[in-house]
């Protein structure tokens, strides 16, 4: 029994220090950004990334409309020609207590009246690809929001600019639930709105899985503000905050972002 407990002992003290170093060199913004799986009951239909806002001691999975609304052809051999769309979504969480760790969640998408759980853009409504999933289960998971305030870093961004889109590209994921840093290039102006909406554009090659990403600016070194003046990143690296990765226009090879204060109308509308 003895020997059971400092066996016991050791398993917990190196899981420990194996949290500790890879809390050291983790990139905080990668335990943000979190794996979906769409399933229609217990079929997995495709994949999809999200994270998670907090709000009045509320927590809420930001992802796209279009996810939530995924369909696909029904395989099942008795059902020919039939379509199934996602009912459910699996999140693969951080574990509480353990870095490096994962658990998965899964979240009903509608109510037992079949109502839609989701809420969506307070004005803009279903045409804007945001949305906002209520999170009911809680347990064994460890939260780490996305920091809106990121939104206002003094970080200048405009076109021909690098941005990173930290997702899951075809469900690819580094180990775990650790998500894949795609780089692109802004190929709009940010004041603009493409389309009349609250997007910008941004030329990358994304894939399926990439939908609901958030979407930041990164510099380290001396970087632009937004007066035009130098400044030089504190702590390795600044950040901002720019908006969550929608849709791919395929023939251009551009990606639509819907802009970060699109995303703080929804969050402001939050309960």
């Amino acid at each position: 029994m003895q020997t059971l407990n400092v066996r016991a002992l050791l398993l917990v003290v190196a899981g420990t220090l194996c949290a500790q170093a890879l809390s050291q060199t983790l990139d905080p913004l990668s335990v943000t950004s979190l794996r979906l799986n769409l399933r229609h009951d217990d079929v997995e239909i495709g994949s999809a990334t999200g994270f998670v806002v907090e709000k009045a001691n509320k927590r809420y999975l930001i992802t796209n409309r279009h996810v939530v609304l995924m369909c696909t052809l029904d395989s099942n051999p008795g059902n020919i020609g039939g379509w199934i769309c996602a009912n459910k979504l699996t999140i693969l969480h951080n574990r509480l207590n353990h870095l490096g760790q994962w658990v998965r969640v899964v979240e009903d998408l509608y109510d037992e009246k079949n109502s839609k759980r989701w809420l969506e853009h307070p004005t803009l409504g279903a045409s804007a690809d945001l949305v906002a999933l209520p999170l009911q289960k809680a347990e064994d998971v460890q939260f780490y929001p996305l920091d809106m305030e990121l939104r206002r870093a003094d970080i200048a961004v405009g076109p021909a600019d690098p941005v990173s889109i930290v997702g899951f590209p075809f469900g690819l994921a580094q180990d775990g639930g650790l998500p894949v840093w795609k780089t692109g290039t802004v190929a709009s102006d940010l004041d603009i709105n493409f389309r009349g909406k609250p997007i910008f554009l941004v030329d990358t090659t994304s894939r399926p899985g990439m939908s609901g990403a958030p979407v930041y600016a990164v510099r380290s070194g001396a970087f632009r503000s937004a007066d035009g003046t130098l400044k030089t990143a504190l702590n390795g690296s600044a950040k901002r905050f720019l908006g969550v990765y929608s849709e791919q226009i395929l023939a251009a090879e551009l990606g639509g972002v819907w802009k970060a204060e699109a995303l703080m109308a929804l969050y402001d509308s939050l309960k």
